[in-house]
């Protein structure tokens, strides 16, 4: 299992929820969580699931990227279709080389959010 700080938790014992606020990744593989109500508690990782993962909000450069990113994706998506429209192709291959544009940039996009995101330690 992979955990990150700030994932929500559920201890199988008791079925108590809290909030991992610290990971040992030594031998012994312990999570510290924070259960409202107490003050924390130092399970092994095994005797926890996964109930919700943290993700950091968006910020407005972001968002921002994003857009940029749909817009570009769009234009390279039309570039392919005139391209193949004036070298003769049919709608269905026309309608291929936009997809194909459109999907190659929103991949690369997607696969830069997903190394730059929370970083998850195994457990």
């Amino acid at each position: 299992m992979r955990l990150a700080i700030g994932d929500v938790v559920r201890d199988r014992r008791d079925l108590v929820m809290g909030t991992v606020i610290g990971l040992d990744s030594g031998n012994s593989r312990l999570v510290v969580m924070h259960v409202p109500g107490q003050a924390v508690r130092v399970l092994p990782g095994q005797d926890l699931e996964i109930i919700r993962r943290y993700a950091r909000p968006r910020t407005t450069r972001h968002r921002m990227v994003a857009l940029a990113v749909v817009v570009g994706a769009v234009i390279a998506a039309y570039v392919a279709a005139h391209s193949v429209e004036l070298l003769g192709g049919s709608w269905l291959l026309m309608g291929a080389a936009a997809l194909g544009a459109y999907s190659g940039l929103d991949t690369v996009y997607r696969l830069g959010v997903r190394l730059a995101g929370t970083r998850r330690t195994r457990v």
